[in-house]
């Protein structure tokens, strides 16, 4: 087990560049597998339901870029011919605060400072280094953006295709005594994953759209960039419940609007609230036990390894490991019954509590074998 940690966390630094792209496909086989399962159920060829599958997906997303790209776009051309005095306004707002408590020796350069200081014939050999330095990771991002895009569907289409047989030599690798047991736990690890994936992408677009609404009802400038990008970082336990709220202050701060500020506190406030007390534990139903420093060091570890990718699949990977761990040991060396062993690892949350620690959802107490649960 150890020699295939170690390959493991082998591959995920040397093979990142596939990282991406595989996680994509997961994503989108958990998304479409239940609606593949019920059309194959129902004499519909798998091939047929996966192709029917991503029509649907991608008329979705379609949909839902036509209705917001225009507003996106307005508002990153807003944002762009804004950015000089809104960072202008920034730097006068620490000068402010800094002055306030003491620190007058603060030195920060505005806009027009760093437009001469890009200007200057003498610092063209830093910026020439800099600018290819640069220029490699765009490069690199593009290619990796066009990579992920462009495999991950084929994959997600392909594993969509033939996940009935995978599960089933998946547990044929087992010895035949164990593979029952084999298929009770990879159940419990397959459900537990694909309610983490859809719950969070449920409760980052809920949140999404709350934020925005609200951001515009209270006249925040950029109020749908500024929720969107909130509801999708929801997505990152710690991280996302607080980047929305923080950009909203920010703008409202920036453009020198306290009440607007004050208002976009309000706003952020009332919908973490929302979301802990209605949305996460409706979406995400019961979960397993992950001590909050556990998932903050899974980040931190995730995001060393594999940068962001590392730190979106993090929680889940962590999860995954105490699920398969904790029930190797509880079963082996406290024998304990499989029920037992999955009560003492998961649990059903009370609806005012607080899920923003990483929690993972998985449903008790199922033990058929149908691929449903992915």
């Amino acid at each position: 087990m150890l020699l295939l940690i170690v390959a493991a966390f082998f591959v995920l630094v040397n093979g990142r560049v596939i990282l991406a792209p595989l996680l994509l496909a997961v994503v989108v086989v958990y998304i479409l597998n239940p609606f593949v399962t019920w059309l194959h159920k129902r004499g519909l060829p798998r091939v047929v339901g996966a192709l029917l599958g991503f029509l649907v997906f991608f008329s979705a997303i379609t949909l839902l870029a036509i209705l917001l790209l225009p507003d996106i776009v307005a508002q990153a051309q807003a944002f762009v011919e804004t950015f000089p005095a809104l960072y202008d306004n920034s730097v006068q707002q620490v000068y402010d605060l800094t002055e306030s408590l003491g620190f007058s020796s603060v030195s920060i350069w505005n806009y027009d400072q760093i437009v001469d200081y890009l200007n200057d014939p003498q610092n063209r050999s830093t910026l020439v280094d800099v600018s290819l330095g640069f220029l490699g990771s765009v490069t690199a991002g593009i290619f990796e953006f066009i990579l992920v895009f462009l495999v991950g569907p084929v994959l997600a289409f392909y594993f969509l295709i033939d996940l009935p047989s995978v599960q089933q030599r998946l547990v044929e690798i087992f010895p035949e005594d164990r593979r029952t047991e084999a298929a009770y736990v990879g159940r419990q690890v397959n459900t537990a994953l694909g309610g983490f994936l859809r719950g969070q992408l449920v409760v980052a677009f809920i949140v999404g759209i709350m934020l925005s609404v609200g951001y515009r009802i209270i006249g925040l400038e950029f109020w749908l960039l500024i929720g969107l990008i909130g509801g999708l970082l929801n997505i990152v336990p710690f991280l996302g419940p607080w980047v929305g709220g923080a950009l909203g202050v920010l703008v409202a701060v920036s453009t020198g609007d306290v009440s607007t500020a004050i208002w976009a506190v309000v706003v952020a406030v009332v919908v973490q609230q929302i979301d802990n007390n209605f949305v996460s534990p409706t979406v995400l139903r019961a979960t397993v036990r992950l001590h909050p420093t556990v998932t903050l060091l899974a980040l931190v570890l995730g995001g060393a390894f594999a940068g962001i990718w590392g730190v979106i699949i993090a929680v889940p990977l962590t999860a995954t490991l105490k699920i398969l761990l904790g029930h190797w040991w509880r079963t082996r060396f406290l024998g304990q019954s499989w029920e037992e062993a999955s009560e003492a690892m998961f649990e059903e949350p009370e609806p005012s509590r607080i899920l923003k620690t990483g929690e993972i959802p998985i449903i008790k107490g199922k033990k058929s074998g149908s691929d449903d649960d992915a």
